[in-house]
């Protein structure tokens, strides 16, 4: 996530205080199950909302620009970066998916007070939201700074594993590109060797937006000295019969 604090990727464990915290601020938020029809933005072809069954039909209606690309951020945060990218991403529609409910807030307010109109927040767990985007639809996924897990037997709860990168993989158009940036070394390996285990990936020379190095987080290693390390994957064309390689432990 970005600049504006770390977040885990797992689900809430009551979902139904969760949805209840989302309602209880001054503008609902957008959930997961909101997504099919944020993304009549990108796709029309999704059939119109129903006002009858769908809450939040003035939030969604309120913009319809059609947009050339689709972008999504797991771990949004206060929304520093979502904003800034935006600005410079016009025919972009970025979605920014957190977790928690306060910074969710915020992220919206931004995007209200500066009425930035190709930004969307989703509150809720990231793997929610991932099974409601489409097969091959999101042309890039943003990762900056998610929650590191340190110790080798919490490795698991790490939103890059095994059957989230697969998921992402899925997700990603044919050319598409997932960008992660952490400053735990272990963390950036790790992610690496799971990318090169992948099928239908392959590291990329590509690199993120410059903004998300001037973000809170990457100041703050900085001055510490720590540096912060950058994996681009790619998804690619797999021909026929392609094995992936074998990296022995």
């Amino acid at each position: 996530m970005p600049a504006n604090g770390r977040t885990d990727a797992k689900a809430p464990n009551d979902r139904a205080q969760s949805e209840a915290g989302a309602h209880s601020g001054s503008k609902e938020l957008l959930r997961p199950e909101d997504l099919p029809q944020v993304l009549r933005a990108v796709s029309p072809d999704i059939p119109p909302l129903d006002p009858k069954n769908h809450a939040h039909r003035g939030v969604l209606d309120q913009k319809s620009d059609r947009f050339e690309k689709l972008e999504v951020e797991i771990g949004c945060g206060n929304g520093h970066f979502m904003i800034e990218y935006c600005r410079l991403n016009p025919l972009s529609l970025f979605i920014g998916v957190e977790i928690k409910k306060k910074r969710c807030l915020k992220a919206q307010a931004k995007i209200d007070n500066q009425d930035i109109a190709n930004a969307r927040v989703i509150y809720g767990s990231a793997e929610e939201a991932l099974h409601y985007l489409p097969d091959g639809s999101v042309d890039t996924f943003h990762l900056y700074y998610p929650d590191t897990w340190p110790k080798s037997k919490h490795r698991r709860r790490r939103f890059l594993r095994k059957e989230n990168i697969e998921m992402l993989q899925r997700k990603l158009t044919v050319g598409g590109l997932i960008f992660f940036v952490t400053d735990f070394f272990d963390y950036y390996f790790h992610t690496k060797v799971l990318v090169l285990l992948q099928d239908g990936l392959e590291l990329s020379s590509k690199t993120p937006s410059e903004s998300i190095f001037q973000s809170m987080f990457a100041k703050r290693f900085l001055d510490m000295g720590k540096g912060v390390h950058v994996l681009a994957a790619r998804k690619k064309r797999q021909s026929p019969g392609e094995e992936k390689p074998v990296i022995s432990e």
